[in-house]
């Protein structure tokens, strides 16, 4: 194995600035933490990030700042003996408003039956709702002590257009953004002001550098337009890049789906990092293509889709990795990394453990600078 002489939080660091690495980080997303698997048959990939060194970027945020509405959760059982729901309503001065999840008994992924915000009544309740408070910041200093050297803290952010597609879900989005879109505007640009401020608080506090957030993949096409990512994205989050850019920060957004339309819009935004470049078919985008286009004006993280390693051979996977790094590699900027976590395969098949062994080792024998 290669000597590494960067640790695994100044490798990703200068990655995100365009800086000299030893090597090409390599990243296992859903393992960004040392320690055991919490669950045993992921063991073997939490093997594998720590036998190579492999690179880390966890996410730190407050989960007790306070919503400052009264919010009444309950539950009750759906028809199916195996589902139940779970019903959570905020008691907004304008009255209420209800959100409809369904979860399984058996561990099964749930989903959203009822959405927070329905119709035009249900927004205007949504904006009554007085502002949350601000984040205590004094958690990230003893997370990021606790990692040390081994990884990259982030500070997770939530990004305005994100925060309200959530309440309506997208087909809603979808439609408001022709019939209501002036409504949308109002419901973003409150949820836009809050996080200038939760910005500006954590750098008064000496959080960073890197902060991030998700979210943008909802207001792409082909649900939205590239003019609506320019109206709903662009204009909301480019001033709170600019903010943390002027403290000195650096920015990571995660963002599923075709970046062909949309992809030197992150670059003019000022994002320092996007993740994750898809590949076709699920991008009309290679790696090779994306580097071309952004020419060193931004990190890219990414290029192996993750459900490659269920179904693709061995030997495949290790076709894949080469490419990538051959790609990836020159002129720095470009983390390896699968699109999405391993955790969505709660029975990990042994196949898929192998693939994994098989894309680390092929990469880390190629990704040394």
């Amino acid at each position: 194995m290669p000597v590494l002489s960067l640790s695994a939080r100044e490798r990703m660091l200068r990655v995100m600035r365009g800086e000299p690495l030893d090597r090409v980080p390599i990243r296992l997303w859903g393992i960004d933490r040392p320690g055991p698997a919490p669950r045993l048959e992921w063991q073997p990939l939490h093997d594998l990030a720590e036998r190579y060194q492999l690179d880390m970027l966890p996410s730190w945020w407050d989960p007790h700042a306070r919503q400052n509405v009264e919010i009444v959760t309950e539950e009750r059982d759906a028809a199916d003996p195996e589902w139940y729901e779970q019903l959570t309503t905020y008691k907004t001065p304008a009255g209420d408003i209800t959100r409809v999840y369904v979860l399984s008994r058996l561990d099964k992924p749930g989903y959203i039956k009822k959405h927070l915000i329905e119709t035009v009544e249900d927004a205007r309740r949504w904006l009554s709702i007085p502002e949350p408070d601000l984040p205590n910041p004094a958690g990230f200093q003893p997370f990021l002590d606790a990692l040390g050297d081994r990884a990259l803290g982030m500070c997770g952010l939530s990004e305005a257009m994100y925060t309200v597609n959530d309440a309506t879900g997208s087909e809603l989005w979808g439609y408001w953004l022709y019939d209501e879109r002036e409504l949308l505007h109002e419901m973003v640009a409150k949820a836009h002001a809050h996080d200038m401020k939760v910005i500006q608080h954590l750098l008064a506090h000496g959080v960073g550098p890197v902060f991030g957030w998700v979210g943008p993949e909802l207001c792409i096409p082909p649900l939205a337009s590239p003019a609506d990512f320019t109206d709903f994205c662009t204009r909301y989050d480019k001033p709170l890049i600019d903010e943390i850019h002027n403290a000195g920060g650096l920015v990571w957004v995660h963002c599923h789906g075709d970046m062909h339309p949309v992809l030197e819009l992150f670059v003019e935004m000022g994002v320092d990092c996007l993740n994750p470049i898809e590949p076709p078919p699920i991008g009309h985008l290679t790696l090779a293509d994306a580097k071309r286009r952004v020419a060193g004006r931004m990190t890219l993280e990414g290029g192996i889709e993750v459900g490659d390693f269920e179904l693709c051979t061995a030997a495949e996977i290790a076709e894949t990795t080469t490419r990538l790094i051959e790609q990836g590699k020159p002129g720095g900027r470009f983390i390896l990394c699968p699109s999405s976590s391993h955790t969505h395969w709660p029975d990990m098949a042994p196949h898929i453990a192998e693939n994994y062994r098989v894309f680390v080792e092929t990469a880390v024998a190629l990704a040394e600078y």
